[in-house]
């Protein structure tokens, strides 16, 4: 993994999906991070890249 920043949406997400990826869908944590559905997208896409998390 390389170094790679979190912010706090990024910490959002990841709270999110730890908390229980297999019943958390895209559309249920903007609620929790108030941003757009496909910030979330973008971002979990970018975590992924980055070598954060797996998809």
């Amino acid at each position: 993994m390389s170094d790679f920043a979190l912010d706090e949406v990024d910490r959002g997400i990841l709270f999110a999906l730890q908390r229980d990826a297999r019943n958390t869908t895209i559309d249920e944590i903007p609620s929790n991070v108030e941003v757009a559905a496909s910030t979330v997208r973008n971002r979990i896409s970018n975590l992924e890249e980055a070598g954060v998390i797996k998809g």
